[in-house]
Formats: structure tokens, sequence, C-alpha cells
């Protein structure tokens, strides 16, 4: 896949926009891969709370243990599940998104996920110095608008990175997207 292709990887899922989303979405857990805490780059579980009723609010530190000075390998993938208390009952959604140039993707200011990336202090980019990187008062807010489905719908997103055959980072997004409730809901 093309770093064009990649940097648009939300483009795919991207679903219809009526400016007033029909879905929330509920963030149960973004941090490391399971058992590969010794990583140069390690994302300890970020702190999720609730913004208000409908976003959810991330807080958290990323550890660059060394340099990069030309970044990594990015890949991803994109699981459905049925819910997050088992990973057999994940299906892939979509699989091998990949990219050859980290920088690209961190440099890239007009893509969709570059207002995440912008309550990353100091800021992510190329070359990569080694330190601890905030995530302050992130704001999930019109993320649903790129997670397809109907009712509610669980998500595993996986991202990896590597140096040739040495990984660097391995972090997991677990998200939970459900139809948003009807203004004037008794909420039963």
């Amino acid at each position: 896949m093309s770093v064009a292709n990649a940097m648009n990887l939300f483009d795919i899922l991207k679903g219809e926009d009526s400016g007033q989303p029909v879905k929330r979405v509920v963030v149960h857990r973004v941090g490391q891969c399971v058992g590969k805490k010794d990583l140069p780059i390690y994302l300890p579980d970020f702190w999720v709370t609730q913004h208000n009723r409908s976003h959810n609010l991330l807080n958290g530190v990323i550890v660059v243990r060394e340099d990069f000075p030309n970044g990594w390998q990015p890949t991803a993938s994109v699981k459905k599940c049925d819910s997050f208390q088992a990973s057999a009952s994940c299906r892939p959604f979509l699989d091998n998104l990949a990219s050859s140039d980290a920088c690209s993707l961190l440099a890239a200011s007009d893509a969709v996920y570059a207002k995440y990336m912008s309550s990353i202090e100091p800021k992510l980019r190329c070359p990569l110095r080694k330190g601890n990187y905030t995530v302050k008062q992130l704001i999930y807010d019109d993320v649903t608008r790129f997670m397809p489905g109907a009712g509610s719908t669980y998500w595993e997103v996986r991202s990896t990175g590597k140096i040739g055959d040495r990984m660097v980072v391995c972090f997991v997004i677990q998200l939970n997207v459900r139809p948003r409730k009807a203004k004037g809901s008794s909420g039963q």
C-alpha cells in the first residue's frame, strides 16, 4: 500500500457524515500490545475518562527509549469483535495496512488524524528523539464517522512498526461503537 493510501486509512473506514453523529464511541483501551513491554517505543495504558455524555478524554505517555532518525515502517490491522472478553471473537476487517515511511505519516498536517496527533507534546516528528511524549486531554469526538457498523460494534485496531525485521512499536486501541440515544429519550 502506498504512503498516500496508508495516510488515508480513516478515509477507508469513513461512513456517512450527516453533520450530527448517530453513533458514539466508547474507548475501552489504548496501550501496549500484550507481551511487548520491552519495545523501544512503549505506550503504557492511557487513562480513559468520560469527558461528557458522548465523548471520551484520553491522557497518557508515549515512552521513546531510543532515537529514530529515519522512522520505521508502520502497519495496522482492524478487527471487528463480538466483545473484548475473548480475542477469539474477533474477525479481520482490514488487514495489512502498511506504509514504508512513518515520518511522512507524522508530518501529514492535513491528514484526518492530525487533530488527534496535535494533542501530543512535544510533537511527534522525525527525527524522533528519545524521551517522553505526553498525550494530554485528547478528546475522541468525531471518530464515529470513520467506524461502520450497526448496533453495538466492538473494534480492535492494532498498530505495529518495524525497522527491517525488528519490531519497535506495537499498540492496541479498543473501541465500542454504539447507537447514540435520540434526544428526549428516557434512557430506557
